[in-house]
């Protein structure tokens, strides 16, 4: 398996991570409007990523892009921000997002903690999406 492949599954399994966090930020939007629930908090939102989270994919894309030795063409650059940047720090804040239904305040360390890989991992493997 490339590393291609790996950055692949990793881009898919982000994707699967989000799509199941706004699903579950629906159904609390619609528990509440069914009047089931009280009103979802603004930080249920997946978009709401901590800079933190940013910050740790930028760096483990820049890590990955350094050992690899990328050329940095728009093209790349581009790729390195959605996929590298953006979509790992999106599937991490939805993690945090699922596991305490949009209350970061009670985001334990082992739940921080998976956010962090996550972030790093897809920040990581971005590279095999440029080569």
């Amino acid at each position: 398996m490339t590393i291609e492949h790996v950055a692949v599954i990793a881009l898919v399994v982000e994707v699967a991570i989000m799509v199941l966090a706004r699903v579950g930020t629906e159904r609390r939007h619609w528990n509440h409007y069914k009047r089931r629930s009280p009103a979802p908090l603004k930080k249920d939102d997946i978009t709401s990523v901590s800079g933190a989270l940013y910050g740790l994919a930028a760096v483990a894309m820049a890590a990955g892009a350094l050992t690899v030795g990328v050329d940095l063409t728009l093209s790349a650059v581009g790729t390195f921000a959605l996929f590298g940047i953006l979509l790992p720090a999106f599937a991490a804040n939805s993690v945090m997002v699922m596991a305490t239904r949009g209350r970061p305040e009670t985001v334990n360390r082992w739940q921080r903690g998976i956010a962090w890989v996550i972030a790093a991992g897809g920040g990581l493997v971005s590279v095999g999406l440029v080569g």
